[in-house]
């Protein structure tokens, strides 16, 4: 009975991390999240592949060997997924300081306007600025590979043409990672005379990336979440490769500033 639950479930998610493929996100979320689910349905629950496996590495000492720290690698990794996610749903959950000024980290922005994702921090930064009326927020996000135009450029003229006083906005035109979203932000916020606290507006799943981003630049002003309603069809995709990216913020911690 387990082992079909188990299939159920690997197959439920199979299909979710491939229908972002149809609306145009492709990325290292997706692909591992699509092997998990293929190793699960094709060899975890698969008993006979599973039985054959096992029985035919015990016959081999060193086979033994690399079954049993397979089998260790894959309790840690569904250890280490547990805790990041806990830690990704409390990171998601802390209040910014009113007034605080607001940072909007960019994402794709497409040929017609803002993707999905841009949209729902472009909603959440003037829900947030609505609220708070003496707040400014930083739109953050150059022009990628992949964008038509830069990413702060297409929220500015979202938000202004929303209602939203541009004079509330400041434009960080440079970056290209969430990295430099932060790091440009908080120089433009340095050099002037705005509220130092910060909130951060991304989607719940990107908050604990760059709240570890601002620890590691050493922004000692308090941060609080403000969280984009993210559509329920990219959750599994950017969850999964915020698996990844925080390792790799880990990795290049002293990696050079571009300027």
């Amino acid at each position: 009975m387990i082992i079909w639950i188990l299939r159920a479930i690997a197959l439920l998610f199979l299909i979710w991390f491939i229908l972002p493929i149809f609306r145009g996100y492709f990325n290292a979320g997706n692909k591992l999240g699509i092997l998990i689910c293929l190793f699960v349905l094709l060899f975890y629950t698969n008993t006979p592949v599973y039985e054959y496996l096992g029985n035919f590495c015990h016959d081999y000492t060193v086979l033994t060997i690399i079954w049993n720290i397979v089998k260790y690698l894959i309790y840690a990794f569904i250890t280490y997924t547990t805790l990041i996610t806990t830690a990704m749903i409390v990171a998601c959950l802390i209040k910014p300081k009113a007034n605080s000024t607001a940072i909007t980290l960019g994402i794709r922005a497409d040929k017609d306007g803002p993707s999905d994702l841009l949209k729902g921090r472009i909603n959440a930064t003037k829900r947030y600025l609505l609220k708070n009326k003496s707040a400014v927020a930083v739109l953050s996000g150059g022009k990628c590979k992949r964008d038509y135009m830069e990413e702060s450029l297409c929220m500015y003229n979202e938000l202004t043409e929303s209602g939203i006083d541009g004079s509330r906005l400041l434009i960080e035109d440079k970056s290209r990672s969430t990295y430099e979203n932060v790091l440009f932000s908080n120089r433009i916020i340095e050099n002037s005379s705005k509220e130092k606290n910060l909130a951060i507006v991304t989607d719940p799943f990107h908050q604990l990336r760059a709240r570890f981003i601002t620890r590691k630049l050493g922004i000692k002003a308090h941060v609080g979440a403000v969280n984009a309603r993210t559509s329920f069809l990219y959750i599994p995709t950017y969850c999964v490769r915020e698996w990844i990216g925080l390792p790799y913020e880990l990795l290049f911690r002293f990696r050079p500033h571009r300027q």
